[in-house]
């Protein structure tokens, strides 16, 4: 009888890898359509999106490394896109 393997080392770093680098170039164009609301809050919830979608895939997937990657990373973006979301409200580029 052999247990079924259920998370790897090497999933959970290639979900951490997909997570950032896809979700830092979302968090970008979120954190640049959060700057136009001219509102602090609803900027943090848009720059947020892209780490949220990560976290929301991850949590539909089966229960393996890659998933939890995925989860953990969209959490990271999540908060980092949505801090920098809020802070560039109010900033010009002339």
């Amino acid at each position: 009888m052999t247990a079924e393997r259920t998370f790897s080392v090497g999933g959970l770093l290639g979900g951490l890898a997909l997570s950032f680098l896809i979700g830092a170039l979302g968090a970008f164009v979120a954190g640049f359509a959060g700057m136009s609301t001219n509102s602090h809050p609803l900027a943090f919830l848009i720059g947020g999106i892209p780490g949220g979608i990560f976290v929301v895939v991850g949590a539909i997937l089966p229960k393996t490394g890659f998933a939890q990657g995925l989860i953990i990373g969209g959490s990271i973006i999540c908060l980092i896109g949505g801090a920098c979301g809020a802070a560039m409200v109010g900033t010009s580029f002339h």
